[in-house]
């Protein structure tokens, strides 16, 4: 690697790091101070605007597409590659998001993620998911929307893992409209890259120096048709969601 590269990745480490741990602070301090106000919506429109604020600190500019419809009460499924995934879709709307347990234990992010109500499932047990896709119907019926990754892990995001049909449950009692999202990160020059990926054995702090030492990315976010999923079988809604998000990543 040129020598004036790897002096730039010093120097984006030297600016970066110090910003993300005031961010963090700030809003660890918004969550606390927000605790006591019973309204998750405005947490959620809050955390919306700091999530906004994160992905510009990380150089990571979000580009929205497709979002032309009322978001209340929609239950969201979006393919999955990278911890950044929360971000990039929170920074677009206030959201809950179904994630595993061990989130809740990471320092800062765990507290975040409380303090926007997400849905924690400990481990992929039928019980488990019955208590969780309850969780969900309530929030559906309460007007929020809802954003599940039914693929149920990371992929460098140049492929799809199976949908798990079951996460779509919840959906279907509740009658929500399902609206599938592609989500995609290029490099600077817009060219699809999987230095964002998630995967394997990575550890969250190589993956986050991955993201901090590179100029910029771009997070593609494209909102796709709504599925009236209602008379449905929740197999068909599985599959006609991956098609989509297949069809508009991939073609």
């Amino acid at each position: 690697m040129p020598l004036i590269h790897q002096a730039q990745r010093y120097l984006r480490r030297a600016i970066r790091y110090p910003c993300l741990i005031a961010i963090l602070i700030i809003g660890l301090l918004i969550a606390v101070l927000m605790c006591p106000l019973k309204g998750v919506l405005l947490k959620r429109l809050v955390a919306k605007y700091w999530f906004q604020g994160l992905l510009w600190m990380l150089g990571v500019r979000h580009d929205i597409k497709g979002v032309n419809f009322d978001v209340a009460g929609r239950f969201f499924v979006a393919n999955h590659i990278s911890w950044l995934d929360i971000a990039v879709i929170s920074a677009s709307m206030p959201i809950c998001f179904v994630s595993k347990s061990e989130v809740r234990q990471w320092p800062l992010i765990g507290l975040l993620a409380q303090f926007v109500g997400t849905i924690f499932i400990k481990r992929a047990s039928r019980r488990e998911i019955k208590e969780v896709n309850g969780r969900i119907y309530t929030t559906l019926m309460l007007g929020h929307s809802v954003c599940v990754f039914p693929e149920g892990t990371t992929t460098r995001g140049n492929s799809l893992a199976p949908f798990h049909s079951s996460a779509f449950q919840a959906a279907l009692d509740a009658k929500a409209k399902v609206t599938p999202i592609s989500l995609k990160y290029l490099d600077a020059n817009r060219v699809q890259t999987d230095r964002i990926a998630y995967v394997n054995d990575m550890t969250f702090m190589r993956s986050l120096d991955q993201i901090i030492v590179e100029k910029s990315h771009v997070a593609e976010v494209t909102f796709l048709p709504s599925i009236e999923a209602r008379s449905m079988k929740r197999g068909d809604v599985s599959d006609m969601s991956r098609k989509m998000i297949s069809s508009s990543l991939f073609n």
